[in-house]
């Protein structure tokens, strides 16, 4: 009786050591607050603006009209009859700008009214303004917006050339052709939205 009152004793003072060894609660983390996340987290990087394209002169047809444009010209039976850096089959041909263009001509020999140019040089503001006027004196329609004018004239098929000019702040672009027409003015207006492309880097 005894040994087993004692066992008795034992077994819960065993039970009490064990209670006292079982391990505390963690305390909480404190939570972090939406506030200080705010506050620890990166601004975005800035994204540069893009550099603004500037105009700048062919020096070649070749450069003036990129190969894309260039070769479905050639691959429509065409040829280069004249340009400014004296390349072409024919003798220098003047350009239908004044001032200092690069100038190229294109054509199919023996076939009339197949001539047409393509023409590109920088201009000053002052000298845009006078483009602008000469071009409206001389009955041109435009159709410009913003900072592009857009100065038209339609001609017909075999009396009057279609010619459309394209001012911008610093540039003239201009496309003639002998066979005038609608169909013509969009086939012109197409060629130099490629010249634009080409020449603005």
């Amino acid at each position: 009786m005894r040994f087993g009152r004692g066992r008795a004793v034992m077994t819960a003072l065993a039970a009490l050591a064990l209670v006292g060894c079982t391990p505390a609660e963690p305390a909480p983390v404190p939570e972090t607050s939406a506030t200080a996340v705010a506050e620890v987290e990166p601004s975005p990087t800035s994204v540069p603006a893009p550099a603004t394209k500037v105009f700048e002169p062919a020096s070649t047809c070749t450069e003036m009209l990129g190969s894309v444009l260039e070769d479905e010209i050639l691959a429509g039976g065409y040829t280069l009859f004249s340009s400014t850096s004296a390349g072409g089959s024919h003798y220098p041909i003047a350009s239908t700008q004044s001032g200092d263009p690069y100038s190229c001509w294109y054509g199919v020999d023996g076939v009339d009214l197949s001539t047409f140019e393509i023409a590109a040089q920088r201009l000053g503001a002052t000298e845009r303004d006078g483009v602008a006027a000469l071009l409206s004196s001389k009955g041109f329609t435009n159709t410009g917006e913003g900072d592009v004018a857009t100065w038209v004239m339609e001609g017909d098929q075999g009396q009057k050339p279609a010619i459309v000019h394209v001012l911008r702040a610093d540039s003239w672009l201009t496309a003639f052709s002998a066979y005038g027409g609608a169909k013509q003015v969009e086939t012109l207006s197409r060629y130099l939205t490629t010249v634009a492309d080409q020449l603005y880097r």
